[in-house]
């Protein structure tokens, strides 16, 4: 029986994507779909259990074999379970008596390389409720991903940042992580990212806390 933790919210796409967009998640990664259940538990973004019941094969799957399997489907239904280190422990522990561990090989070395091919910018934008992305520089856009006209708010966008990065130190809050601008007509989240900015616009209903973690995994980049 695995830890119940703590709900971040549910997303659709492939568990080499999930990398990219949070490197250094540890918990769950509970999957569920017409064509079968099951999970990949993840410690600062490795994975090392895995199983999965393909009710479609009548396959009954675990450790390496489930975790290839999974990382080459196209496209999932996941949710993602954020796990203390308690829990976390107690999750390998739960695996090792089940025989559900992944070895350190269990990737496939071609499903790593189309991991690293992977858009982070492509990635938040396949979020539920994300309408486009852009990273800009200076008022001007680098690149963007879905469709708003950034180049009317880079500007804005950077000066707001700048004033919430002077709030902050004022404030001794530590260092701007994000900024979010919420109408009923939908949100906007303001981001730094390296010497770079970035912005997300969203509908009202988006989930602002898978939208936040997709952020937070590119500032920290890979580990």
């Amino acid at each position: 029986m695995l830890p119940d933790g703590v709900s971040l919210g549910r997303l659709q796409g492939s568990i080499a994507a999930l990398a990219s967009i949070s490197p250094h998640f540890t918990g769950a990664v509970r999957i569920n779909g017409p064509k079968g259940a099951g999970f990949i538990l993840v410690q600062n973004g490795n994975p090392y259990a895995a199983a999965f019941e393909d009710t479609d094969k009548n396959l009954l799957l675990s450790g390496d074999e489930a975790y290839r399997h999974l990382l080459d489907r196209p496209s999932l239904n996941y949710e993602l379970i954020a796990y203390t280190a308690e829990e976390t422990e107690a999750a390998r522990e739960a695996s090792r008596e089940t025989g559900c561990l992944v070895s350190g090989d269990g990737a496939k070395p071609a499903a790593r390389t189309r991991l690293a091919e992977t858009s982070c910018l492509d990635q938040i934008a396949l979020q539920p409720g994300v309408i486009a992305v852009s990273v800009f520089h200076e008022g001007f856009g680098l690149q963007s991903v879905g469709s708003a006209d950034f180049d009317q708010v880079a500007a804005v966008a950077e000066d707001l940042l700048r004033a919430g990065t002077r709030i902050t130190a004022d404030m001794e809050m530590g260092n701007l992580s994000q900024m979010i601008l919420e109408t009923p007509g939908g949100k906007l989240i303001i981001a730094p990212y390296g010497d770079l900015s970035l912005c997300i616009f969203a509908k009202p209903d988006a989930n602002l806390g898978l939208i936040r973690l997709s952020i937070r995994g590119m500032q920290i980049g890979p580990a």
